[in-house]
């Protein structure tokens, strides 16, 4: 660390009093907090993040593009809770998006840096945890249990068990759960945990391996005052260790405001304030609105954005004196409010003008505002997002954000030394359309307290040395120093992952016992209905076809009941693995594990009563083998198929409606050379004709001799008899055997194994969509 002389306030005031004396001690303010904190924590600078919108205007719809975050640049230190506020629509969540990585690369603009080093999106996710504002967890496991699977995937395998279940038993204590640690989450139907333990167990799966960074968007949302202020209260413990902890709250309570280390006001997408919660009154006093007596600062700020925000002057007021420290005169302090059906023409020069008769205003801020451009607002058009797209591009992209131009003097003055060499920018970390370029001050070597910075003295090297030397531009963070990208290696994942479902689907006995309730219900009912199938005559061949298409279809529609269950679990999914707690081929397998001695028993239970019922010809293994598989290829495709719908309303139409369909093309009600060739295709991608024909198959395959009149085939799925090649081999005087009902079907193949394998096939196939699904499009974050 280089030695350096320490200058006070005073000495730094002389220095930069010349340049610019309008601004001089709220500059002096920023730049000490900037020396003070640089290297320190979650930095983010120019971050904009814009959408196009569509807009009725003249009866005419034209797409116009709004940001929604408009050139917000600030930090988060360690060891504090930063609170992000503002009013409705004033950009909280997608600024938290923003800064978790949450938001498509090439969407965002800026860059975001921790402890002085630039970051990626994917580092900053490795080392993060985000609480969403809806607690979405297991309803049947305990809180015990919940953090006890947390550790198991997060934490790695180099920690052993006891020591897991020893840090559960920490955390529990830490969140003030102990009395609920064996009483189950619960839901709207089973009764649980209440909903400030609830939301202190969903922030505790997210910190049990202690992330650096924890995000929390309304963790305080649908609380009570007293619950509320419990859980900010264990937020507080959590960011004394070491965490860097940010947050979006809405109208916090006067308790809670005294827990929160720091506090960034939004509103529009745009920078109202930044700083110390405490330093609140003086600065709406500065600006010329004072807080009243008796009234909450927080609550009196909202107020005064909504008050400028429906006014004609609009926020850019506010917005200036937090930037610049430009205050406005009397007349802007007391905005009029819109006339929305008076047309009216607004500029920024006008708007400045405000400032130019303003004592305060000094020809520094009137060279600032030289700068802006004129335009006019139609009364339909949406003052503020205008607003915000001008100043976006009348704004250079090297322009500092939370500094006027003394900042940019009193940086230049740092870094320019002896070289006069202008400082080079940070990269961006993620791609954008405009490179949100900026500049920061970096003080690596400068040792710095809170009340006065350091200066580096002319016996020790400058900072464009100290720059030369430790590159100002390090190398983007894109892995964290130690560990693999998953804590686990992935037969660890799918262990665990198993063990987890499989306490679910026990403790949740209808999601199994509902389809076999319902496959041994309509096993005897179909075996009352079609009375026995032994008899070896013309009329039970039609009989014994129908029963074996409805058993297909019975097991293709018993499995709709997995739409909404995977909808539900796919919110818990995205939440878990978007900060890489396990891999999504570790869930897909695991569920398939879990499920399969389920399907095994659903389909022998099947398959026994009505083999025995119905005294059927077929081999009993082999009836089950085709309804096992059956089952297996259809979850595998209900599942696919709610992974891409947005509603389980959607998925049942969908797999309603797509069932219904390779029932159609299977083969029973048009027969393959029937269907028209251009939609022949949907007959082989039908996933129910391939158990169907083995189903037919096992009960028809062999020179069995059948008696009767033709007649009694007629009306009919067999329609014409077309004699096998088996009859006219064995040269028989039977009138039709087996195999000739097989042929007349049209039935190729009569392989029982092959038609199972082309079935499993299919059930691959579908979850190895469902995989791609859940891997690359089942992503948490904004476009």
């Amino acid at each position: 660390m280089a030695h350096g002389r320490r200058l006070d306030n005073k000495s730094l005031e002389s220095l930069l009093d010349q340049d610019n004396p309008a601004v001089r001690r709220r500059g002096i303010q920023k730049v000490e907090k900037v020396i003070q904190s640089h290297g320190q924590g979650l930095e983010f600078r120019n971050l904009s993040y814009s959408v196009m919108k569509k807009q009725k205007k003249d009866d005419v719809w034209i797409t116009k593009e709004a940001f929604l975050l408009n050139d917000i640049s600030g930090q988060a230190l360690r060891g504090q809770v930063s609170a992000i506020l503002g009013p409705s629509g004033a950009g909280k969540s997608t600024f938290l998006d923003a800064l978790a990585g949450r938001i498509a690369q090439g969407s965002l603009e800026g860059s975001v840096s921790m402890d002085g080093r630039p970051v990626t999106t994917n580092y900053i996710k490795k080392v993060s945890s985000y609480v969403m504002q809806d607690d979405q967890l297991f309803p049947m496991l305990t809180v015990f249990e919940t953090f006890l699977f947390a550790a198991k995937v997060r934490l790695p395998p180099s920690i052993s068990n006891s020591e897991k279940i020893k840090r559960v038993w920490e955390l529990i204590n830490q969140l003030g759960l102990q009395t609920a640690a064996q009483t189950y989450i619960g839901d709207e139907g089973r009764r649980g945990v209440s909903g400030g333990e609830k939301r202190r167990v969903s922030i505790g799966i997210d910190i049990i391996h202690k992330p650096s960074l924890l995000f929390l968007d309304e963790p305080t949302s649908g609380l009570d005052s007293t619950s509320a202020y419990s859980v900010v209260e264990k937020v507080k413990e959590i960011a004394k260790g070491g965490s860097i902890v940010l947050m979006t709250i809405h109208q916090p309570s006067y308790r809670v405001q005294l827990l929160l280390d720091r506090i960034t006001v939004l509103a529009r997408g745009r920078l109202v304030y930044m700083g110390d919660p405490a330093a609140l009154p003086e600065h709406l006093a500065g600006f010329g609105r004072p807080v009243p007596e008796g009234e909450n600062s927080m609550e009196y700020l909202l107020d005064v954005i909504k008050e400028y925000d429906e006014s004609t002057i609009g926020l850019e007021p506010l917005i200036l004196y937090q930037r610049d420290g430009l205050k406005p005169n009397q007349a802007a302090q007391t905005p009029i409010p819109k006339t929305p059906k008076t047309p009216f023409r607004k500029s920024a020069n006008s708007l400045h003008q405000f400032h130019l008769n303003s004592q305060q205003f000094s020809s520094t801020a009137q060279s600032h505002s030289a700068s802006y451009t004129d335009y006019e607002v139609d009364e339909d058009e949406d003052d503020d997002q205008f607003d915000n797209s001008l100043e976006r591009k009348t704004q250079t992209p090297m322009q500092p954000r939370l500094a006027s131009h003394f900042y940019k003097d009193f940086s230049k003055w740092l870094y320019n030394g002896v070289t006069g060499t202008p400082q080079r920018p940070m990269p961006s970390w993620t791609p954008a359309r405009t490179p949100g370029l900026t500049s920061a001050i970096s003080v690596h070597n400068l040792s710095h307290s809170a009340a006065t910075p350091y200066i580096p003295s002319p016996q020790t090297p400058t900072p464009a040395h100290v720059y030369h030397q430790h590159d100002l531009q390090p190398e983007l963070l894109d892995e964290p120093d130690s560990g693999p990208k998953f804590p686990n290696p992935w037969l660890r994942e799918v262990a665990v992952l198993s063990w987890r479902t499989a306490l679910n689907v026990i403790r949740t006995p209808e999601l199994f016992l509902s389809r076999e309730v319902v496959l041994t219900v309509m096993a005897i009912i179909l075996s009352t209905l079609f009375h026995q199938l032994h008899d070896r005559q013309f009329i039970t061949i039609n009989r014994t076809l129908n029963f074996y298409i409805f058993a297909v279809c019975l097991v293709f529609f018993s499995s709709n009941d997995a739409v909404p269950t995977f909808i539900q679990e796919r919110f818990i999914f995205i939440r878990e693995t978007s900060h890489n707690a396990y891999r999504a081929s570790s869930y897909v397998i695991s569920s398939l594990i879990v499920y399969l001695p389920f399907f095994a028993i659903q389909g022998f239970t099947f398959a026994i009563i009505t083999k025995y019922m119905l005294r059927l010809h077929s081999s009993l293994f082999y009836f089950w083998i085709i309804l096992f598989a059956s089952l297996i290829t259809t979850n595998a495709y209900v599942m696919l198929v709610s992974a891409l719908v947005p509603s389980y309303i959607t998925g049942y139409a969908v797999v309603i409606a797509t069932t219904a369909l390779f029932f159609l093309t299977c083969g029973f009600f048009l027969k393959r050379s029937k269907i028209p060739v251009y939609w022949r295709w949907l007959h082989y991608v039908s996933a129910i004709k391939y158990p169907f024909e083995a189903l037919l198959t096992n009960e028809f395959k062999g020179d069995n001799c059948y008696t009767g009149e033709y007649s009694d085939l007629s009306p009919g799925p067999i329609g014409d008899i077309k004699l096998s090649k088996l009859h006219k081999k064995l040269n028989t005087t039977c009138l039709l055997i087996g195999e000739d009902v097989l042929s007349s079907m049209d039935i190729e193949m009569e392989s029982i194994l092959l038609d199972v394998a082309i079935l499993l096939a299919w059930g691959v196939l579908y979850r190895f969509f469902f995989y791609v699904v859940l891997r690359f499009y089942s992503k948490n974050e904004r476009k």
